[in-house]
């Protein structure tokens, strides 16, 4: 009985090993995004990026991290619940296909004819905004610095609800999740690991462009710190 132990502790070691690079595989597919209503993610098409739970308001929009500094913004919850968010268009700056995949480098624009700063709408992690420890999904990024690469994940099981995360290198994967922002809205931030459980899981909800002026006319609140 004792010379079978040596050859069970290999199987289960072996089963253990292959279960591991499956789950490793599995989270690097690359296949299709998308969108809330099953249709695959264009590039340079406008889309709200809004959270799974709408308990705390409305979708992503552009806010003020702190009252310390204005620009760049942060990108938090509209706390105004039903509200969805301003557009963004996502691209992958590596090729010229028109859909969009999962694990690919991609940048995020907001996209709005009012804009109070200087720096661009493109989103980045803020990797200088160390005096609180937290790591913050700001505006003012280069569609050129490894900063601004964002990708896209599947999350859990829910049909097209997916994380966003960032590579810091080919072994160190990192995702966004969320802090208690102004007013409690929860706000982007790099979290210290890939744990889908810090995630921030959103869906990707095509704007129609008949109405996408509405934030305009309306009067709507696009920058609700301000």
């Amino acid at each position: 009985m004792s010379n079978n132990k040596p050859a069970i502790s290999f199987s289960f070691i072996s089963l253990f090993l292959l279960v591991s690079a499956v789950a490793v595989t599995a989270g690097n597919e690359v296949e299709p995004v998308k969108d809330a209503n099953g249709n695959p993610l264009k590039s340079q098409t406008q889309y709200f990026i809004q959270p799974v739970s709408d308990k705390k308001g409305g979708g992503l929009v552009p806010a003020n991290i702190d009252f310390s500094q204005v620009c760049p913004l942060g990108v938090a919850q509209n706390p105004l619940p039903f509200q969805p968010g301003l557009p963004v268009t996502l691209s992958d700056p590596s090729s010229q296909k028109g859909t969009l995949s999962t694990n690919t480098d991609l940048i995020i624009e907001f996209q709005t004819p009012i804009w109070f700063c200087v720096s661009s709408k493109i989103w980045k992690v803020d990797t200088s905004s160390s005096s609180s420890h937290k790591h913050y999904v700001t505006t003012g990024g280069s569609s050129r610095t490894r900063e601004s690469f964002f990708r896209i994940q599947k999350y859990g099981n829910d049909q097209n609800t997916y994380k966003l995360v960032q590579y810091q290198s080919s072994s160190a994967i990192k995702v966004i999740g969320s802090t208690p922002g102004l007013y409690d809205a929860p706000t982007l931030v790099l979290k210290d690991d890939a744990d889908e459980k810090n995630a921030f899981p959103v869906k990707f909800r095509e704007v129609d462009t008949s109405t996408e002026n509405i934030f305009v006319k309306s009067g709507l609140r696009m920058f609700p710190s301000f």
